[in-house]
């Protein structure tokens, strides 16, 4: 099932990992980390914001899946990660929220062969002192080419607000903003087959549904019994969605009909993330905090099956994706061997800071 192909160590609590869906660089992932500072003089000279201090990682997976460093930048502590799934204004972007309350748009650069991340945008999230910037989501799930419409970022914040912005050129544009949640509001996503259509998540129990075109919450669903931590919409099935929460509940949902989920599973720790696969978007990879992480077969919607777990992680479980690589290019680039139905993915975890690139290997029945 999972074999463990390289281990790093992130210094600071990794807390989110994110593969790059651009072609020509797939073999490309950013790590995020959290770290308070626990030096107690410095903190009575500064603001509880600046106690967060982070770090992004840009690694590249190389031979026998081997992490190979790229770059590492000193910022403020990072609570997501996201890359715009297709070039946008003909550049690879990634959208990082963190704990200064920042949504941040850095650009991958391929100079003379060299790859690197430069800060090229940066904008409040609220006009509101010491709020964190918590999630956020692309509109470009589809991984259609985004020239024909504007490029939309959605971001949730820690006072429990939604915000909607607009990247044009050199700017991030505030188009609107909701206070959609009483607490934390852990999680926003697109649904990517409507993207008038946002969904979040926060520590109120409350799942809740946004049509942009009429500015108004057109749903509030409160069936998670605590807080609502991840979302993901299903960009090869239309109307449907993953809700995880910290009840250890993954639920399946019909978008056209809230009333209740398609289905559920207990996956045993509170799920922080749910990721479709990057091929045919059957399986989730779910990171399931004190659980570990695990892999839930959701090709019969009804009949959710856990297939897999992965437990060498000895912390939190909080990041977890799937490289865009097929099986074909990770057999012949990455583990020199002929391998069907391989997926290549990477995990991370919090106080021991460990990062992880595994190998996972799902056979047909």
């Amino acid at each position: 099932m999972f074999c463990t192909l390289d281990t790093f160590d992130t210094e600071f609590c990794a807390d989110s990992v994110e593969w790059c869906p651009i072609n020509f660089f797939k073999d490309i992932f950013v790590c995020g980390t959290y770290q308070l500072i626990k030096d107690e003089n410095l903190i009575s000279n500064t603001s509880i914001l600046s106690k967060r201090l982070g770090r992004i990682y840009l690694c590249q997976v190389v031979q026998n899946g081997n992490l190979k460093l790229l770059q590492k930048l000193e910022v403020p502590a990072i609570l997501d990660m996201k890359w715009a799934h297709v070039i946008c204004q003909k550049k690879i972007l990634l959208g990082i929220s963190n704990s200064l309350g920042y949504l941040q748009i850095y650009e991958l650069k391929n100079n003379d062969k060299k790859k690197n991340l430069e800060l090229i945008i940066q904008k409040k999230v609220s006009d509101e002192d010491e709020v964190l910037a918590l999630s956020l989501d692309w509109c470009t799930g589809k991984l259609i080419n985004n020239s024909d419409f504007d490029t939309k970022i959605v971001v949730s914040d820690s006072k429990g607000f939604i915000s909607l912005f607009e990247i044009n050129e050199n700017e991030l544009n505030k188009i609107n903003s909701w206070s959609a949640h009483e607490f934390e509001a852990w999680i926003t996503a697109f649904d990517y087959w409507n993207i008038n259509v946002i969904y979040s998540g926060g520590d109120d129990c409350k799942f809740q549904r946004i049509d942009t075109r009429i500015n108004n919450i057109t749903l509030l669903n409160k069936v998670h019994g605590a807080g609502v931590t991840s979302i993901h919409s299903n960009a090869t099935r239309e109307f449907l969605l993953a809700s995880g929460s910290y009840d250890e509940i993954l639920r399946l949902w019909d978008t056209r009909n809230f009333k209740q989920p398609i289905s559920n599973v207990k996956l045993d720790g509170g799920i922080w993330r749910l990721k479709w696969d990057s091929s045919e978007r059957k399986y989730l990879f779910a990171a399931c905090m004190y659980g570990g992480f695990r892999i839930i077969d959701c090709e019969n919607t009804v009949t959710l099956s856990i297939i897999g777990e992965y437990n060498e992680h000895k912390s939190i479980a909080y990041g977890c994706d799937w490289s865009f690589l097929n099986s074909e290019e990770i057999s012949e680039q990455i583990l020199e061997r002929k391998i069907e139905n391989v997926f290549l993915t990477s995990t991370c975890s919090f106080y021991d800071h460990i990062l992880k690139i595994s190998a996972l290997y799902l056979n047909h029945e």
